[in-house]
């Protein structure tokens, strides 16, 4: 896709107002910050870890070094990003979320057996990345599949079937949930990276960020990345907003805590060089079925702004 930059393997060591309201919908979300160096996406940089990691390092996914340009070329790409929250059987969860949220195990695995059969072909970050940045090919029919806030289902009911029907997936992680019962821990989230699938920051507590003070946003913001890149020992660049709550200062300070793409709630399969940190999703329901979800994918319609 596109020329093949140089690449140093890179690791990172792993080491005001309290609104009524904004408790509230942290509490009944769906689920949890200083910014690393980043360069620019042309010229991408390599590091190497210190000796003391260096077995560790051998586990690591070798990330590169993405930095958003100044001015980018105007292009857009047609991307179904479609968003999940949970897989599982819906009368047995621990956590109960909201039904509509909720896709029973065998319908999942007949969707994405359905994208496959169909001819779609998944993407990853960085696939849309290169697409969006440098005019490089995506595959016949892409579909980018994301799943929010980090429950246990995602090693437990997702990763299998993304494996056996060869996908990838990105999965955004609320960070201050990883020691509650029924969210990813540290160790599962590692086997999704691990596993080729892309991890994203969803914020550590699930707030509608711009309800925030300035402050509190960059902590929540930023924080999560750090909190990631602790666990993962390398840079993460994605992020999705928590109930789509953004706003210009928001988004700029997606911006400055390194992030590259980030998606919202708003509808739509246009992807732009332009609104990289504003990209829209599709909200994949409990009713959805594979022929609706198929249909969604190519832009037919049939599902609403997706992600919280």
């Amino acid at each position: 896709m596109g020329v093949r930059p140089r690449h140093r393997l890179t690791t990172v060591p792993a080491a005001g107002r309290s609104l009524a309201a904004v408790l509230l919908l942290a509490l009944a979300g769906c689920g949890a910050a200083a910014h690393s160096p980043v360069s620019d996406p042309a010229a991408h940089r390599v590091t190497r870890a210190p000796a003391r990691h260096v077995a560790a390092s051998a586990r690591r996914r070798r990330v590169v070094h993405l930095t958003l340009p100044a001015h980018p070329a105007p292009r857009s790409v047609h991307v179904a990003i479609l968003t999940y929250h949970r897989v599982h059987v819906f009368a047995t969860e621990y956590t109960k979320s909201i039904p509509d949220e909720t896709v029973e195990p065998a319908v999942f695995a007949a969707e994405m057996r359905g994208l496959r059969r169909a001819g779609f072909h998944t993407v990853s970050q960085l696939q849309l990345f290169r697409a969006l940045f440098r005019g490089a090919r995506l595959p016949s029919r892409p579909v980018l599949i994301s799943v929010d806030d980090g429950y246990v289902d995602d090693v437990k009911q997702i990763l299998p079937v993304l494996k056996a029907e060869h996908m990838v997936a990105t999965f955004y992680v609320i960070t201050g949930r990883i020691h509650e019962k029924g969210f990813l821990n540290a160790t599962e989230i590692r086997r999704l990276d691990r596993a080729g699938m892309d991890v994203g920051a969803h914020t550590r507590t699930h707030v509608p960020l711009a309800a925030l003070p300035a402050a509190a946003a960059r902590l929540q913001i930023a924080g999560s990345r750090r909190d990631l890149e602790r666990i993962l020992g390398h840079p993460v660049y994605w992020f999705a907003y928590p109930y789509g709550s953004t706003d210009a200062a928001v988004t700029a300070e997606v911006r400055r805590a390194g992030f590259v793409l980030a998606a919202t709630t708003n509808g739509g399969t246009t992807e732009s060089s332009l609104e990289p940190l504003l990209l829209p999703r599709l909200h994949i329901g409990r009713a959805a079925g594979p022929a609706t979800v198929v249909a969604v994918a190519r832009g037919a319609g049939g599902a609403t702004g997706g992600g919280d």
